[in-house]
């Protein structure tokens, strides 16, 4: 009998992974909104209470989008990126803890409960703004998709900067107990109020705007509004800064992981 051959020992391990990843996500889909009243609504549910709640502060003041963008699509553009770059910090950083449990199995490793969880909020965030556009289009039939590989070019940008951010914390949720506590209020809630959910950079004042412009989320923000909307180009955002900062942090992320891994294991297991 012939031994196999590097190609065929890394084809086998890779499709190991690929079904330990796909036995998680069934899990995470079971536990996330199996045991909730709601289930699978509530993922749609959330992003619909932010959106009703900027529409009645933009019908409130009096106010329109700009460049004569209908109001739904522009607050839906604006909530769906930001809530899907929040759950992937958010998920990816209790990823670790909530499952410590099945770390005791060989087959599961820190890296595939992170991506499992990833995958499962890409996954719904991608449903979710379809049922919201197609909602949309219902609503104004002028309403169409300028440049629709580059919304979910970037889409994935912003969640790769959600997951680089959530692997960092993740991996060091286990050594600080405090990150699970921190990450959502010192980070995630100034980053929504500068991340353009309810308004565009040329919206804000030239003070502000500089400070908000630090947010790689407000650049991804504009650039999914501009692809997406006939007449809205702008002239904020810059492609390369949200691209370089998603690359950096996972780097960063998973670098931290691999090379702490012994000691994540050793505070779960232990």
């Amino acid at each position: 009998m012939s031994a196999k051959g590097p190609s065929s020992t890394l084809i086998e391990a890779l499709t190991m992974q690929g079904r330990v990843i796909q036995a998680l996500i069934m899990r995470e889909m079971k536990t996330r909104f199996g045991r909730q009243r709601l289930g699978y609504a509530w993922a749609l549910i959330e992003p619909l209470i932010y959106v009703a709640i900027f529409m009645a502060l933009y019908s409130f003041r009096g106010r329109e989008a700009p460049s004569g963008i209908p109001i739904l699509p522009f607050l839906v553009t604006g909530v769906m990126p930001f809530m899907l770059f929040r759950n992937m910090v958010t998920r990816t950083l209790g990823a670790l803890l909530s499952n410590r449990a099945l770390l005791y199995f060989p087959q599961v490793t820190p890296f595939d409960l992170v991506v499992a969880r990833a995958l499962l909020e890409i996954g719904t965030a991608a449903f979710v703004f379809a049922i919201f556009m197609v909602a949309a289009q219902l609503s104004d039939q002028s309403l169409r998709v300028e440049r629709p590989l580059d919304v979910v070019v970037w889409f994935a940008v912003g969640s790769l900067v959600g997951f680089g951010l959530g692997t960092i914390f993740s991996t060091l949720g286990p050594l600080f107990a405090s990150i699970e506590r921190l990450v959502p209020t010192v980070l995630l809630r100034p980053l929504f109020f500068t991340s353009g959910l309810f308004f565009t950079a040329e919206m804000i004042p030239a003070g502000v705007r500089d400070f908000a412009l630090l947010n790689p989320m407000l650049h991804v923000t504009e650039l999914v509004r501009s692809a997406l909307f006939v007449g809205f180009e702008s002239e904020y955002a810059d492609p390369a800064y949200p691209i370089q900062t998603a690359l950096v942090l996972t780097f960063i992320g998973l670098t931290m992981q691999r090379a702490m891994r012994k000691r994540v294991l050793t505070a779960l297991q232990g």
